[in-house]
């Protein structure tokens, strides 16, 4: 018998025993992404992953047939990263016992982690095989949802409960246990504030793409569902408010603009008045809260002009030191912006240093650092602080090839199964992570980690899209219909 919910020959107890390896699935991932981000945790986070791929290798047994479907492509491809990451260790590698602990810890994990994202995805999307759905399984699928919901939001809840703890016992002079604090190094509670970008920004995308969704087609619980995912979006807001984190508030910015625009230029999007006034309400705050924190940061004033100083690699060089020996002015009369003047310029730089190594480094963290120190052996440099350049520059240009045509291949896929609440996710959740990484240093463990379990789960639930053949030539009979 096959984990699959549109199964007709399927007993009671069966059905039950599906069902609890969903939710199993699905909470499980919720406590992990809860705390990937919390310090010394990394004992249960190694519980949840060895139980959760537990279920997933059992998941996927029992729908082996998928896993020879054409829609399996972006699994495979993502074997094939694992092959050219190994290859490149053994024959190409440049700092070998670096790169070996890199591969015993980020490809370990990923290697150990997918069967739990492929099973998620495989029992996620088996839910919209069936034609008519009763309305048990529908209660069933809105707790999944919910429970996911739940998970991906965690970290900016855990935040601001933590700064309201704070702002409490100072108010009354308590005090409090170190986990339960916003800390700073070298406490071993630290949060860095990457980590947040990465891990809060998912959720007002994932906030976002559902406001959307159910702006198309409004059912009895519209205003609940919007003033929860509005509360979502205001949360991360709020957290990259408090950690003055300027990617993370440009990129939500953006998420959020890019949704109204969305929904003003869809004719299917329902408004009346009330719909009117909270979406007003709701960018008047985000405008207030952009107005100060672009007020609170001179950075984004001189941003293009120092980006210019940036242009002239050989005749400034404080990019190679962090400005050690000084900063120039621009032309503005100011002094640049360490963090528009030198990202800038190792942008720059690091495309150079992927045309002179197009097979890569070999280093997914610091493979920067190590060039430029070959190259200038006063720099102090570690990485380009965009994750897109640092990877490519790491795993190379075929490594970084597989990797995007995975992800591409999987979202697509994902599309064809349905665009409704998992559709919406994988496609807001991957799409705000690749965004982030533009300009953000999480290029390394944790957060690459992350990446690819989304990409699996996400081509996971894509293996019940219909596609014509399969691996194994066995055209059409490797998976079921799905709608």
């Amino acid at each position: 018998m096959n984990l699959r919910a549109s199964s007709t020959n399927t007993s009671p107890n069966q059905l039950r025993s599906a069902d609890a390896v969903k939710l199993a699935l699905v909470v499980l991932f919720a406590l992990l992404w809860a705390i990937l981000i919390q310090p010394n945790t990394i004992a249960l986070r190694h519980v949840l992953l060895t139980i959760g791929s537990l279920l997933g290798l059992y998941v996927m047994a029992k729908n082996k047939d998928l896993l020879i479907s054409k829609s399996a492509t972006p699994i495979y491809l993502i074997f094939v990263l694992l092959a050219w990451i190994t290859f490149h260790l053994c024959f190409l590698s440049s700092h070998y016992q670096l790169q070996l602990e890199e591969y015993q810890t980020i490809w370990k994990r990923i290697l150990w982690g997918l069967p739990f994202a492929v099973g998620l995805g495989i029992v996620l999307g088996q839910t919209y095989q069936k034609k008519e759905p009763s309305d048990k399984d529908l209660r069933f699928e809105k707790i999944l949802q919910w429970i996911f919901v739940a998970g991906i939001t965690a970290p900016t809840c855990i935040y601001l409960l933590r700064f309201g703890l704070m702002a409490l016992a100072a108010r009354l002079s308590l005090n409090l246990p170190d986990f339960a604090m916003i800390l700073w190094p070298p406490s071993s509670w630290h949060i860095p504030k990457m980590a947040y970008i990465f891990y809060c920004l998912p959720a007002l995308a994932l906030a976002c793409g559902q406001i959307i969704r159910i702006m198309k087609k409004p059912n009895q619980s519209f205003y609940l569902s919007v003033a929860v995912y509005s509360g979502i979006i205001a949360a991360v807001f709020a957290v990259f408010y408090l950690e003055n984190a300027k990617n993370g508030f440009a990129y939500a910015s953006v998420l959020f603009f890019a949704t109204l625009i969305r929904i003003g230029f869809d004719k299917r999007s329902q408004w009346n008045l009330r719909k009117s006034v909270l979406t007003a309400s709701a960018v008047l705050v985000v405008i207030f809260l952009l107005a100060q924190h672009v007020q609170k940061n001179d950075s984004w004033k001189t941003l293009f002009s120092d980006i210019k100083v940036a242009q002239r690699l050989d005749d400034i060089d404080a990019w190679k030191d962090y400005g050690a020996r000084g900063l120039p002015i621009n032309d503005m009369g100011k002094v640049v912006s360490i963090t528009n003047y030198a990202r800038a310029a190792w942008a720059q730089v690091v495309l150079e240093f992927i045309a002179e190594k197009p097979l890569g480094y070999g280093l997914i963290f610091k493979s920067f650092g190590a060039m430029a120190l070959e190259k200038w052996p006063e720099s102090t440099l570690d990485t380009a602080h965009s994750a897109w350049l640092d990877l490519t520059l790491g795993v190379g240009i075929p490594g970084i090839t597989l990797l995007l045509l995975s992800g591409l291949l999987a979202l697509i896929n994902s599309q064809r199964v349905t665009r409704y609440f998992w559709g919406s996710a994988a496609f807001w959740l991957l799409i705000s992570i690749a965004l982030l990484m533009i300009t953000t240093e999480v290029a390394r463990k944790g957060y690459i980690e992350a990446l690819l379990f989304l990409i699996l789960w996400t081509a996971g639930f894509g293996l019940h899209a219909k596609v014509d053949g399969n691996l194994g030539g066995l055209a059409g009979k490797s998976f079921p219909t799905g709608k």
